[in-house]
């Protein structure tokens, strides 16, 4: 800001991008002889004081781009209502089964985790889309971690109970100060809990924790599954899958959402293993807003 103003508010939109908290703009420049081209600007995270912007002339790529993107956004909306629809009967049909049918309350279950991970795969799908577009922006408040740990939990206890998981929380009282977004960090936890659950073994352990570390807020997830044979920022690349796991289920957008969301709040993954388990840090950095 210059004088407490954002420098050309309405005519820099690379700028203002960066105020919106995306990553991704998008600006229509006048080539020689007067036609319009589209550059793509991807911006990184500004670090010791720097801001580099990248700029790409794609005039068929974007155009691409826009179409997929248009198509997979309404393919995603039409399918949320009856997945709802589902969702809900689902529910009651499992609140009719006795526990003593327990062959239909399985099946009841089954159902369940499979509709809700079919929710999770098209929110993912309709998240990457703003993600691409530069349309995700961070809504800055101070965040309530034990509700978005609860939260977080609520939404994958299914799929958990379904391969006889465990879900352990490690909160400190009082937890760590932490200034974002909370729909985003829950996003965030969803995935990498989901992610967990995927590869942990069967009637394993997930440990859900946070730890104020160096200025910095640490929220992580462990599991006792094979881990990554490949880089944590490969690993978190738009549709990737793991090698060791090419039977698994799963879009590969999981961990790239993770990482989008953590650049836009400053923040960094890493992906550890050690003694066998598997921990997914998410560090960002501590403090309430101002």
């Amino acid at each position: 800001p210059v004088d407490g103003a954002r420098p050309c508010d309405d005519a820099c939109p690379i700028l203002h991008a960066r105020f919106r908290g995306a990553s991704r703009a998008v600006e229509v420049v006048e080539a020689a002889g007067g036609a319009a081209r589209p550059v793509v600007v991807s911006a990184s995270a500004p670090a010791d004081g720097l801001q580099v912007l990248i700029l790409r002339e794609e005039t068929q790529v974007e155009a691409a781009r826009r179409a997929r993107d248009s198509a997979v956004a309404d393919l995603a909306h039409e399918l949320q209502t009856p997945l709802a629809a589902q969702g809900a009967s689902l529910e009651l049909l499992r609140e009719r089964v006795s526990e003593a049918d327990p062959q239909g309350l399985d099946l009841v279950l089954a159902l369940e985790a499979g509709t809700s991970r079919l929710r999770r795969l098209i929110d993912n799908l309709l998240e990457s889309v703003r993600i691409e577009s530069g349309q995700l922006a961070i809504r800055r408040v101070e965040v309530d971690l034990e509700e978005v740990f609860e939260d977080a939990v609520a939404m994958t206890r299914a799929l958990a109970g379904r391969r006889r998981q465990r879900l352990e929380i490690e909160l400190p009282h009082p937890p760590p100060a932490l200034s974002g977004d909370p729909q985003r960090l829950g996003q965030l936890l969803v995935n990498l809990l989901s992610n967990a659950s995927k590869y942990g073994p069967e009637g394993s352990a997930l440990r859900l924790g946070a730890a104020e570390r160096d200025g910095r807020v640490e929220l992580w997830v462990e599991d006792e599954g094979p881990g990554f044979a490949e880089p944590a920022a490969r690993a978190a690349a738009r549709f990737r899958r793991g090698p060791s796991e090419p039977r698994q289920e799963g879009s590969g957008l999981g961990l790239w959402i993770c990482r989008s969301i953590l650049e836009r709040h400053g923040g960094e993954l890493e992906v550890t293993r050690t003694e066998g388990r598997t921990r997914v840090t998410a560090r960002l950095p501590a403090g309430r807003p101002a």
